[in-house]
């Protein structure tokens, strides 16, 4: 399979930066068009409590981190320096907004990384991997790094 155009998702941590490498890593491969998608929870009702005045400078001070972010991306995953990417932010629901992002453009290729939490939390909500992992209507590859597994 050949891929053109790949769309990884990040929230800066260390397992999505695994994720980041690799998505930079195959499109040196094959030459693919790259895109990284971070996604800023949305509050929807945050104007409920704050003033318009306040509300708007929440709203920048979240796009400046996530630029700012972008800016460290280079130098936490120094492969990027050699392909072609694009960054893009968008507010809302992160599985929701990938979603969104793949289906308005033609991806071939999904990279996300797996924090791989367990527990009553990841039973009640599920993850942003595995809810895009059930929903893509493109191939996934899924990052993670070294499972510790169970103590003996």
């Amino acid at each position: 399979m050949e891929y053109k155009k790949i769309l990884v998702m990040t929230d800066f941590s260390k397992d999505s930066n695994l994720a980041v490498e690799t998505a930079a890593a195959l499109a040196m491969k094959f030459g693919a068009e790259l895109s990284v998608l971070h996604v800023a929870h949305d509050e929807a009702h945050f104007d409920l409590y704050v003033f318009e005045k306040e509300l708007d400078a929440i709203n920048r001070k979240i796009i400046d981190e996530a630029e700012a972010s972008f800016c460290r991306l280079e130098e936490e995953v120094p492969l990027l320096k050699e392909v072609t990417w694009d960054s893009l932010v968008r507010r809302g629901v992160p599985y929701e907004e990938g979603l969104h992002e793949i289906e308005s453009k033609s991806y071939d290729l999904l990279v996300i990384g797996s924090h791989g939490k367990r527990g009553v939390k990841r039973f009640l909500y599920g993850t942003t991997a595995e809810k895009m992992i059930r929903n893509c209507p493109v191939s996934v590859h899924v990052t993670r790094h070294e499972c510790t597994g169970l103590k003996k």
